[in-house]
């Protein structure tokens, strides 16, 4: 038999294609839910330097600290915090289907996040500044039961490395979107592009957002 959406043979009486996912025949109903979602990673850029002047009970006060305020940036532009890897801060916006402009949200999120960190090195209380480095992007997933605890969820996408590869490669206090943020946003933010960035032939098309920081 061969799947009627893109043709390949299936060998054995299965409910979906294991090529392109689509079911094989009607009165299926699909377990994954597909959703164009916002990647948003944040990572403390100078936390090795600051770590290294701090004992270890302060680094995780601070950092506890730090995080809280942006879990509350986060829920409070619609988003949904999906992990924290260290200093690392994964969220993801256009779960809540009724958030509209998620897309936009995600950039006012990071905006915000660095709006609340020059306030926090402003107090002097670290004796090396934090900053951020900031990756997002826009692209395809499928998340299979939404039911659960979406830490715990299958979320197949591309969406995390790209925006992880848009992360990694951002400068210091610094977001870098990719080009489908870029095109979703461009009529309400600024950007420069700085070109591609290619990891294990996986390539990404970088815009650096101009952060408009209070004084």
């Amino acid at each position: 038999m061969n799947c009627t959406s893109c043709g390949k043979e299936i060998k054995g009486p299965l409910h979906f294609c294991p090529y392109c996912g689509a079911a094989t025949h009607e009165g299926v109903t699909s377990p994954f839910h597909d959703l164009k979602l916002t990647f948003l990673r944040v990572d403390l850029s100078g936390f090795t330097k600051m770590s290294e002047a701090m004992i270890a009970e302060d680094v995780m006060a601070v950092l506890n600290d730090i995080f809280g305020i942006f879990v509350q940036i986060v829920e409070s532009n619609k988003g949904t915090i999906y992990q924290v890897i260290g200093d690392e801060i994964v969220s993801i916006f256009g779960l809540d289907l009724e958030s509209g402009f998620a897309p936009h949200m995600a950039i006012l999120t990071a905006e915000a996040m660095f709006n609340r960190l020059y306030e926090f090195n402003k107090k002097g209380t670290l004796k090396s500044p934090i900053g951020l480095k900031v990756g997002a992007e826009i692209d395809s997933a499928s998340i299979f039961d939404m039911q659960q605890d979406l830490r715990n969820a299958l979320i197949l996408t591309k969406g995390f490395r790209k925006s992880q590869i848009l992360q990694k490669n951002a400068s210091s206090n610094t977001i870098l979107v990719g080009e489908n943020l870029y095109k979703v946003t461009k009529g309400f933010f600024s950007y420069r592009e700085v070109g591609e960035f290619v990891e294990e032939s996986f390539g990404v098309k970088g815009y650096e957002y101009k952060l408009k920081l209070k004084a």
